[in-house]
């Protein structure tokens, strides 16, 4: 009998754990598949731009404009060494936040075990980062602040599994990830050093009352300290060594005051919590109450501090976007597996029976998955985006510039120092945005410009020069060249503004529309007179400077660019911009 009843034990506890194992591995396949193809949001131009910058031997404050700090940049650049099809290269970037995700997975579930002794709740620790619709939503994103959560998470984990293990080498990783964690993003920067210092402070405050009464939060914090340091050293010398550092700190530093200060007020509440609660409540409630069931019993001391200065910080922010809640929600996450642990672990073990189920209680918590997934599913497709990527590839050589407001061609030349756009930035440079953009983008000679939700927000003279250099492409892609009107039975004299030599090839004009019918009669029917020359269609050499022309009558449309006629047929398909915001309200079916 008792033979029996420990194959079925042994039975029930592969099931439980075998269980856990496929959730892990389904859930890790299911985020890197969303990652690879949900829309990029703005930020992920801007943050991909510059990697690619750095690639390319650019330095960060001297070369561009960047008011992060620059260690995202450096350390993932090699990612975007050797060739590959613009496609393929942001792919690449997307596939590192999940990288990042599926180290966090696996720091927590040792770390777990460590601290539990309970290979269930290490699974469901695991599973943890993985669980949670909204923290997912922008976890994928290729973005410092994710590295910055991934890493201090790890930091957080090991140095609570050091209260156990006591060992120095995991101390000097706990400072290691805590440093480049803060040389990822300011934000962590604050987050992790209020909460260090205030687990430093409970720690010498114990050390006071009660000599050896209970672990530290921080063991070994010299070696800690020293890895620290050490990283801190090393960035802050490279800096030095390029010359880089009054630059660094007058981008990363005071600039960054003056756009915390000037960035406009956001709140999460009715555009990111409001939406995702009103999808996911039967799912988030569980998640949160048995957070609370470990943050408030006696277990979960620890873990108290960095959800409270988390949240503080979050809350704090102008700007309230939902990547400021990755941490938090990762964290919160976390204690809802070590307080469902904790519940389950409390049940009465008699009868044995029933204390031979206990494990396939763990697999409980699987239920809320599918409601924080179908959460996902809501989200848009990168497919438009990657279709425009292409065109820009397709049609532009490594020397070409592209203007955008953030970054958006990603691997090609930017067309001024300042190569992002936010009303904040707009705010800080107020003279260079009114008087020096235009004449940067005038020596850029950009051939394509990305339209965004942006361009309304520049002054009046950036979106005159706008319309009058670019013309329609596809869907939100511009190119630099000109449209002449149709005419009737008279003339109509234009004045065009040259800014790059080249070959312009004449054409009919074509709508950006993907489902509008071609223009009739072709470009047959487009009379030009270029300073008395009659022009009647292919290309025409014209140099840098300014141009009369006359459109003669019964003349259709034409553009004049530099890109061939083909160029302008619809490429890009679905809707919305190139640019994005951040989804979290339902998308257009």
């Amino acid at each position: 009998m008792d033979h029996a009843v420990s194959r079925f034990d042994r039975a029930v506890r592969g099931v439980a754990g075998l269980g856990l194992l496929i959730a892990v591995a389904i859930c890790l396949h299911a985020v890197h598949r969303f990652g690879q193809e949900r829309f990029f949001t703005i930020d992920e131009y801007q943050f991909g731009h510059a990697t690619w910058l750095v690639s390319e031997g650019h330095r960060p404050y001297a070369d561009f404009y960047e008011h992060h700090f620059p260690l995202s940049y450096v350390l993932h650049a090699p990612v975007l060494f050797g060739d590959g099809s613009f496609r393929e290269r942001v792919l690449r970037l997307r596939t590192l936040p999940f990288a990042y995700l599926a180290l966090l997975c696996a720091v927590l579930g040792v770390a777990g075990y460590a601290v539990t002794r309970n290979p269930y709740a290490a699974l469901l620790s695991a599973l943890s980062p993985l669980a949670v619709g909204f923290s997912l939503m922008s976890a994928v994103d290729y973005r410092a602040d994710n590295f910055a959560a991934c890493l201090f998470l790890a930091c957080l984990a090991l140095l609570e599994a050091n209260r156990r293990w006591d060992r120095r080498g995991v101390a000097l990783w706990c400072g290691l990830l805590f440093m480049v964690a803060c040389f990822m993003t300011q934000k962590l920067a604050v987050v992790g050093g209020g909460t260090l210092v205030i687990l430093g402070a409970c720690d010498s405050v114990r050390r006071r009352r009660a000599r050896g009464a209970a672990a530290p939060f921080i063991r070994r914090p010299a070696a800690f300290a020293a890895s620290a340091a050490a990283v801190f050293v090393a960035v802050v010398g490279t800096g030095a060594l390029l010359g880089l550092l009054p630059a660094a700190w007058e981008a990363t530093l005071l600039d960054a005051i003056r756009h915390e200060r000037l960035y406009p007020t956001t709140s999460p509440l009715a555009r990111y919590w409001g939406p995702f609660w009103s999808a996911t409540a039967l799912s988030t409630l569980p998640i949160a109450a048995f957070a609370l069931v470990f943050v408030a019993g006696g277990r979960g001391g620890f873990w108290r501090v960095p959800i409270l200065v988390s949240a503080l910080a979050a809350a704090l922010a102008r700007a309230q976007y939902p990547y400021n809640y990755v941490l938090l929600a990762d964290l919160v996450a976390l204690c809802a597996a070590r307080g469902f642990a904790q519940v389950v672990e409390a049940l009465p073990r008699r009868p044995a029976f029933a204390r031979a189920l206990r494990p396939l209680l763990y697999l409980l918590p699987l239920a809320v998955l599918p409601d924080q997934y179908a959460f996902l599913a809501r989200a848009s497709s990168n497919k438009p985006q990657l279709d425009l990527l292409r065109k820009i590839e397709t049609f532009s050589s490594e020397d070409d510039a592209v203007i955008d407001n953030a970054g958006g061609a990603l691997f090609r030349n930017h067309g001024s120092y300042y190569f992002h756009h936010g009303r904040a930035h707009q705010r800080m440079f107020a003279d260079y945005f009114a008087r020096g953009l235009i004449a940067d983008y005038r020596r850029s000679q950009a051939l394509f410009w990305i339209a965004d939700f942006r361009l309304g927000d520049l002054p009046r003279n950036v979106r005159r020069f706008w319309s009058r250099h670019y013309i329609p492409v596809d869907r939100d892609l511009y190119t630099l060249g000109f449209a002449t009107p149709r005419t009737s039975d008279a003339p109509v004299e234009l004045e065009i503004d040259v800014i790059r030599a080249g070959d312009y090839h004449i054409h009919a004009a074509r709508t950006v529309a993907p489902d509008a019918p071609p223009p009739a009669g072709g470009g047959a029917r487009g009379r030009l007179q270029i300073e008395s020359r009659e022009i009647r269609g292919g290309t025409v050499h014209l140099e840098a400077r300014r141009y009369r022309i006359t459109v003669l009558p019964g003349s259709a449309p034409m553009f004049l660019s530099l890109l061939p006629p083909e160029a302008f047929e619809p490429w890009v398909s679905g809707t919305g911009h190139h640019t994005r915001l951040f989804e979290f309200r339902d998308p257009a079916p």
